[in-house]
């Protein structure tokens, strides 16, 4: 690959796993703010237990600042078997304050109580819960028959009855397979709830990188076409590139080793940032505001456009990804190409 290009894409690459980063850690704070992985936990439990899976958090929801009393419909349980669960010392004790807020997964949870609820529960820990609200254990001598006979007289209509008395066919007379075939089936469930969750933080990583490239004006175009163009700025952001190529950390920690690097280059040239063209920066310049920051004609408006866009999307793979590409890229580049055959 030629050098001009290779060092262009590796300059390139180095911003889109920063920015990626950048909106990693962002995105994590409005995550933990609002208590989204929390509400997941509980909305998958609560979609295994008691067969109700909306998914579909609506804005108001999530910035709910007051938790609403439970709406009991004719014929429900007035506790069902979700806050049951979370309230079983298993799981209650994995929560921020020790224990999870009242009527959870019976109410619409405020924001602040959401994020007191577990953001993790393991499949050992929902078992043991699970089967102590089934058979409430005191003396620890519970057999599969106990169990056997609480499943048995759960209403025909409760979701949980048919996929227990598989569990309990398979397991036959041993407590312990019966407890493991619990564990794997919560596992397996909450392996798609993840998958929602990505899902749904994807589209708050997407609306966070929309805001932040306006803001800084973090034009993917622009940021091509100085890199393939300023020899100097080309060489101390490739620099700065394969110094950090290899970070294996978590995106905040990636960004915290990376900030000065960005400040460096940002002074080296980078065009990051609302900064005056230079037909503009005259002084004898009749340039509008509009003009000042290459948006005064139709193509600079669709260049600014395509560029901001470009950046946005370019979050979607995650700063680990980029990162990865980097320090594949920076191998391929001190390489160097291969010697022709004699």
């Amino acid at each position: 690959m030629d050098s001009l290009v290779l060092q262009t894409v590796i300059g390139l690459l180095f911003a889109f796993a920063a920015f990626s980063a950048l909106v990693s850690v962002l995105t994590e704070a409005v995550a933990r703010y609002i208590g989204l992985r929390g509400e997941y936990l509980l909305r998958g439990i609560r979609s295994l237990v008691d067969g109700k899976s909306d998914f579909a958090l609506k804005l108001p929801d999530l910035v709910r600042r007051t938790s609403r009393e439970p709406e009991v419909k004719p014929g429900e349980p007035v506790q069902p078997m979700v806050t049951q669960i979370v309230e079983q010392p298993m799981v209650s004790r994995s929560a921020d304050k020790g224990a999870a807020p009242a009527n959870a997964g019976n109410a619409r949870l405020s924001a602040k109580d959401r994020r007191s609820l577990p953001s993790y529960v393991s499949g050992r820990s929902f078992a043991r819960a699970l089967i102590g609200v089934l058979v409430p254990d005191a003396s620890g001598t519970m057999t599969i028959d106990e169990v056997r006979a609480k499943v048995d007289a759960l209403e025909a209509a409760n979701p949980l009855k048919q996929p227990l008395l598989s569990l309990l066919a398979e397991a036959g007379e041993d407590l312990a397979k019966f407890r493991a075939g619990v564990e794997e089936w919560y596992d397996d469930h909450m392996a798609s709830v993840s998958g929602w969750y990505k899902r749904h933080v994807s589209w708050i990583s997407l609306a966070l990188a929309a805001i932040v490239v306006v803001i800084f004006n973090v034009n993917a175009v622009e940021l091509t076409r100085s890199l393939y163009t300023d020899e100097a700025l080309r060489g101390a952001v490739v620099a700065q590139a394969t110094v950090n190529a290899d970070c294996p950390g978590t995106p905040a920690e990636c960004l915290d080793n990376i900030r000065q690097d960005i400040r460096d280059a940002r002074a080296s040239g980078l065009p990051i940032g609302w900064g005056v063209n230079a037909t503009c920066a005259r002084p004898d310049s009749s340039c509008n505001w509009f003009d000042r920051h290459g948006l005064g004609s139709v193509s600079g408006v669709l260049l600014t456009l395509i560029g901001w866009a470009l950046m946005a999307l370019a979050t979607l793979p995650g700063a680990r990804f980029w990162f990865d590409a980097l320090s594949r890229l920076g191998t391929l580049r001190s390489s160097g190409p291969k010697p022709r055959a004699s």
